[in-house]
């Protein structure tokens, strides 16, 4: 049998979260748990074990950005094809 002794409802998992210097309203919280998917419902009550808020919080992470090509990576290459972009502009006025 599960143990239920972790379900924590949305409210308590707001508060947690609040008292930790997190603001974020139980509304969010529920709206967010729903678009990923991360919380268990039994009829009308919806409520929370340790893996959801687990999953709530990887889902909070920022996305990465993709990496910036450095001046050690610019090639010859790279030199010609923005030279050539930059002729051909002039070339326009």
């Amino acid at each position: 049998m599960v143990d239920l002794s972790q379900a924590m409802t949305p409210a308590m998992v707001a508060k947690t979260l609040r008292n930790r210097g997190i603001m974020i309203s139980e509304r969010t919280l529920r709206e967010r748990a729903r678009r990923i998917g991360a919380f268990r419902e039994i009829g009308k009550a919806m409520f929370f074990m340790p893996e959801d808020i687990e999953a709530l919080l990887e889902a909070a992470k920022p996305a990465q950005k993709p990496p910036t090509l450095s001046a050690n990576q610019w090639t010859d290459k790279d030199t010609a094809n923005l030279r050539a972009t930059l002729i051909a502009r002039e070339r326009r006025k």
